[in-house]
């Protein structure tokens, strides 16, 4: 299985994404489980509650409503993002195929943007998973801040992160850079 890595005395084995779907197919590891394949290690996803769950189904409801055929409006669905990660963000903004994604999954050049729905894992949104969508060149990275009902938007990406973040609060508007012209309300993204 994949390369050692070691850190601090310890030795973890990194795990790449053919592996990971080899431990999927397996059985190994399921869909109960609710892991995501991130720079090698497995990481536990956020579990969903109510207040989440909710912002999670109104945004896919009024995104999908209003961008039509301009993109595919995935939830929870992985994306490709290189060879060792393979997150499940809450929702992906992709660019829409006739096959619907059947040949493979979306890769970076497939994603318009990524929301994550963040209830209990701010930190981490905010911190390793922000610099992977970064790195592989994911445009627009929103978190949805639930306790807080508003949305960081994040663009203008380097390999570090993002050199411009805007914090959208209750009674603000939001766009995504690929369709500037389209603007939600906070309101009826986060309720």
């Amino acid at each position: 299985m994949g390369e050692m890595a070691h850190t601090a005395g310890t030795t973890e084995q990194l795990v790449t994404v053919e592996e990971f779907d080899r431990m999927w197919d397996s059985g190994i590891i399921g869909p109960e489980d609710r892991v995501e394949l991130i720079e090698g290690r497995l990481v536990r996803r956020e579990p969903v509650n109510a207040p989440h769950a909710s912002i999670l189904l109104r945004m896919m409801h009024k995104l999908t409503r209003t961008l039509g055929d301009l993109a595919m409006v995935t939830p929870q669905l992985p994306i490709v993002a290189s060879e060792r990660s393979k997150p499940f963000p809450d929702i992906a903004l992709v660019r829409p195929r006739d096959d619907y994604y059947a040949a493979k999954l979306p890769v970076p050049d497939d994603v318009l943007a990524v929301i994550e729905v963040s209830h209990s894992r701010l930190r981490y949104d905010r911190g390793e998973k922000l610099r992977l969508y970064a790195r592989v060149g994911v445009a627009d990275y929103w978190i949805v801040d639930v306790k807080k009902k508003r949305i960081e938007l994040y663009r203008e990406r380097h390999d570090l992160g993002y050199g411009s973040v805007t914090v959208a609060e209750k009674g603000g508007t939001v766009a995504f850079s690929a369709f500037p012209n389209i603007v939600f309300s906070v309101n009826e993204l986060v309720g």
